[in-house]
Parts: structure tokens; sequence; C-alpha cells
């Protein structure tokens, strides 16, 4: 016999969804998880959020994330931490010890491997098309960055085998010492792309770099035509 009550339980199963999902949720993900309807879930969420209960990102005018929270706990200061970890490991890594920034490429390909099964479970309804992943790229690389002040937006050309993806507040903070951080992305960029594509492949390109001076670091993607 349940002493929850219908709300209380409702919360509790939301609750219980977001410990499971690092990535965090989107209402319609929570929805069908716990078996509301999306409009009801929606209702549930913002009134957790209000009362601190869940924590609430918004990516957008419609688009919003939900994680447990304890996500929130001093959010700045651990995506500050977070940034400073990052920007010192490839210092230490590619800057001192290799001081072969390029070898950050290989690597970031070697990762892509694993981090396909993120981006595999976060977009496991959609078929990855290489159109289908020009217009998916900059959410996903907002979804799984590692900081969350990250921008990430697509241009397209007049080519329909190539586009740009534009993104603002790159870890590499424009030093040179942490550009193996934007080497380590062409890699993971190529090697995601290429598994979700194959046995198509792209080429992944950076045309602009904070380390250079510009405001963004932006990527070129172009399918390769066998």
């Amino acid at each position: 016999m349940s002493y929850l009550s219908k709300k209380s339980e409702t919360e509790f199963k939301i609750l219980n969804v977001l410990e499971e999902e690092d990535l965090g949720l989107t209402i319609s993900e929570i929805a069908e998880r716990i078996g509301v309807n999306r409009n009801t879930t929606a209702k549930y969420l913002e009134s957790m959020a209000e009362r601190d209960l869940i924590y609430k990102i918004e990516k957008g005018p419609t688009s919003k994330l939900f994680y447990p929270i304890r996500v929130h706990k001093k959010f700045s200061d651990r995506a500050d931490y977070m940034v400073k970890f990052y920007q010192l490991l490839h210092e230490a890594l590619f800057f001192n010890w290799m001081k072969n920034v390029k070898k950050a490429k290989e690597i970031g390909y070697e990762m892509a491997k694993e981090a396909t099964k993120i981006y595999k479970k976060q977009f496991e309804r959609v078929d990855m098309t290489f159109e289908n992943i020009t217009r998916l790229a900059a959410l996903a690389v907002e979804i799984t960055y590692p900081t969350p002040n990250v921008q990430a937006k697509v241009y397209l050309t007049d080519d329909k085998n190539s586009f740009f993806l534009e993104i603002k507040n790159c870890i590499c903070d424009g030093k040179v010492k942490y550009r193996s951080i934007c080497e380590i992305q062409i890699g993971l960029l190529k090697g995601i792309i290429d598994e979700f594509i194959k046995p198509e492949s792209v080429q992944v390109e950076e045309v602009e770099c904070r380390c250079d001076g510009y405001n963004s670091c932006k990527y070129k993607i172009t399918r390769e035509i066998k």
C-alpha cells in the first residue's frame, strides 16, 4: 500500500529518473519515463524547480533541461574549476610533456569511440544522416560540453556537403598553451560523425580559433565524396 499522495508519488518518480541521467533530461523524456503526459509533467517540473527540488537550465526559448538539485550546488564555482582543470591538464600533457599539440587530434579521434555512445543514447530515435547531423550538431555540443556557458551554432553553406560549427566560450580561452583542447575537438567531431554516417566519412578543419584572436572557435565539417 502506498502512503504517498499522487502528487508526491509523481515528484518522487521525477527525482528518481533525474538521478539516473547525468546529461539532464527534457520534459518529453521525463514524461515518457514516468508515464505522465507532457503538459502535466511540465507543470510538475516547473513547480519542483521553483521549490529547489530540481535544477533547470534553459537552453533556448522552448528548450529546457532538468537535473538533480545537487548539480546546482556551487554550479558556477564547479564550472570555473572544471575549466581550469581542463586547461591545466592540456597544458601539462600536450604543451609541456608531449610538446606536440597535434597529437591531441589523434587522441580525440580515439575518444570518439566512447563519446559516440553518449550521443547514441541522447538521440536514439534520430536517423543520424549527414543532413540530420547538420541540424543537431549545435545542440549536441551544448548538451555534452563540460561547461554550462558554452554556446554553439551551425552555419549552413551553399554546398550541401559541408557546414560550419561555431563554439563560443571554448575552454581554450584564447591561450596558445591550451590549443590542444581545440585539436581534441577536431578529432572528436570527426570520430563521432564518421561513426554515425559510416561507410561515409568527414573532414574537420578548425578555420577560426580563439587562440588566433577570433571571438570563437569555428570548425568546417565537410562530407568526403568518394
